[in-house]
């Protein structure tokens, strides 16, 4: 219980001026657990019990990735013309709409036209997405100082752990007492409110004043037209000075090599573990519902010691050892057919999660100029999604030809070499 007062009550005062956007932010990150215990996590398994199969939810991981990857540079050019603020509210509001149209699918539409609605619709919302997947990160670095970033995330996570293992336990609850079609209108409506609420909270964090410094808006009228010439001059050189291919040089351009493969080895498992679950080890929603509600019991109890496992071991080992945690709990995921062992992966993972939660963003965050931020946030996207989309083009081929199991097993070895790689000394 001291430990938990501690998380939501830091040793040292907050000063006056951060605690409207802590607070804030901590309400964002609340809601978006909402989203994430009800339509995030349901979404996939909707669609595997509609009968999609491994090539349809590839497409449902690689279609967002693909997205992100053609207006990954467009989106930063945009962030970087306009407040990061400005950027984020927006993008948030427009993307999160589209949570929407997901409602009334189970209720209007047969179920081969509901698979590739569903397709749609995410393929077009990660347009905004791709946009607030950029801005965020700035935008939190922005408006939490850096001595306050391991409390605000640690806190951040624990608040997420609680509101997404509490909206999964009520979900589980109404999936199987209503119709299927019903309980999964009402699961997806629950989606959508909290990331509107979520929305909100983003719009009253108010970013300090100097964020407009330096803004072109704020510049004299000479120097503006000026820029204005030279970001539109039709000149090769000048498009791939707007690239900024300097950022990809060096230490951090040897990072993003790390990043791709990290990534790689995250979500390789995404279109299959869906089908997996329904497929082979038959497991129900409630079944589902449980393992999620102890994946967050572990995460938030795991986030609580974020903060001082930061201090202790550093943002990227704090990053390794968790990436060792989730592969031996995937490792334990694969040979799960009975229900205790199911209920331990899942416990691990979230262990192993709230490591990684807590680490890896602020590990990159330590490597980034604090006065550049954006083309490297904008890299390290680009990095991100092209994992994602090489995962969800190839996880259905190599299943197909090895098998939903020796993927699995590829994922474990792939995951084990990038950890032991993190916890390597910088």
């Amino acid at each position: 219980m001291f430990t938990i007062r501690r998380l939501f009550r830091s040793a040292q005062p907050v000063p006056p001026e951060h605690r409207r956007n802590f607070l804030h932010l901590y309400f964002d990150i609340a809601w978006w657990g909402v989203l994430n215990g009800s339509l995030l996590i349901f979404l996939a398994i909707y669609a595997s019990r509609l009968g999609a199969s491994t090539f349809q939810l590839g497409l449902l991981t690689a279609s967002p990735a693909l997205v992100n990857l053609l207006f990954t540079f467009p989106a930063g050019a945009l962030i970087r013309s306009t407040q990061t603020a400005q950027s984020t509210r927006w993008s948030a509001l427009i993307m999160r709409l589209f949570y929407f149209l997901i409602i009334p699918l189970p209720l209007f539409l047969p179920p081969e036209i509901q698979i590739w609605s569903i397709l749609a619709i995410t393929l077009v919302m990660n347009i905004p997405g791709t946009m607030i997947a950029i801005a965020f990160n700035a935008f939190f670095a922005e408006s939490v100082p850096p001595q306050w970033r391991g409390q605000v995330a640690g806190t951040r996570n624990a608040l997420f752990s609680i509101t997404t293992m509490g909206t999964a336990l009520i979900v589980g609850l109404l999936l199987d007492h209503l119709p299927f079609e019903v309980g999964y209108t009402v699961v997806f409506a629950i989606g959508a409110v909290g990331s509107m609420m979520s929305t909100i909270h983003l719009w009253l964090v108010r970013l300090p004043p100097n964020e407009t410094i330096q803004k072109p808006a704020m510049l004299p009228a000479e120097v503006r037209d000026m820029l204005y010439k030279v970001n539109h001059a039709p000149l090769k050189a000048s498009r791939l000075k707007g690239l900024r291919l300097d950022v990809i040089r060096g230490a951090f351009g040897r990072l993003l090599g790390l990043i791709i493969v990290y990534h790689i080895a995250i979500f390789l498992i995404s279109p299959v573990v869906p089908k997996y679950q329904v497929d082979t080890l038959l497991v129900s929603d409630g079944l589902i519902s449980l393992g999620t509600v102890l994946f967050w019991v572990a995460h938030f109890f795991g986030s609580l010691q974020s903060r001082q496992l930061a201090g202790r071991w550093g943002f990227q080992r704090m990053t390794g050892y968790g990436t060792m945690v989730i592969t031996i709990s995937l490792l334990i995921f694969i040979y799960s057919f009975q229900t205790w062992v199911y209920l331990l992966h899942a416990f691990i993972g979230g262990l192993g999660w709230s490591l990684i939660s807590g680490g890896l963003m602020n590990f990159i965050l330590e490597r980034i100029p604090v006065d550049d931020r954006p083309p490297y946030l904008a890299w390290y996207n680009l990095a991100i999604n092209a994992a994602v989309l090489l995962c969800g083009l190839l996880a259905p081929l190599i299943a197909g030809t090895i098998g939903m199991v020796a993927t699995l097993l590829v994922a474990v070895a792939l995951r084990m070499i990038v950890g032991l790689v993190l916890l390597r000394k910088p």
